[in-house]
């Protein structure tokens, strides 16, 4: 698969599940309660499950990895403010947070095809998974992991 982002797309799954991993487990550590511990760890559980998928899909199709360092970093500060900001606005920057992922991966799904295209469809789901959960805690859904958890089990 060659397009002119293709590169830049896939690095970019590489460095949202770092940041991911770090975002989401900082906000866990840091979190008062463990509702919304839990839920911080699910979403890192996912995050770790996808990076697992790529670096998979990387290794299979011959392709480097290259390690994004500063988004680690980048995740772990946002994390922590994740973790003291109010519910709501800390949901409201993660929903709209997925945005620029979701238009790479979609990107990357849309053209795709073969086996590609079953990878490249469970990215783009994981990120809607993370912003279906912060919309869905925003309405007051008491079962906004849903997806997330969905995607766990698969």
């Amino acid at each position: 698969m060659t397009y002119p982002q293709y590169q830049q797309d896939l690095q970019r799954i590489h460095e949202s599940e770092v940041y991911g991993i770090a975002l989401f487990g900082t906000a866990a550590r840091l979190s008062r309660g463990a509702r919304r511990k839990n839920q911080w760890l699910a979403l890192m559980a996912l995050e770790e499950r996808t990076l697992e998928r790529y670096q998979a899909y990387m290794h299979a199709s011959g392709q480097a990895l290259v390690e994004p360092v500063w988004w680690r970093y980048k995740g772990y500060l946002e994390g922590a403010a994740l973790a003291v900001l109010p519910w709501r606005m800390a949901m409201k920057l993660l929903a709209d947070g997925t945005a620029p992922f979701q238009e790479r991966f979609l990107r990357l799904k849309s053209n795709a095809d073969g086996a590609d295209l079953e990878f490249f469809t469970y990215v783009y789901a994981h990120e809607k998974a993370i912003e279906a959960f912060a919309r869905k805690e925003l309405a007051g859904d008491q079962n906004s992991l849903k997806a997330v958890q969905s995607l766990l089990a698969g």
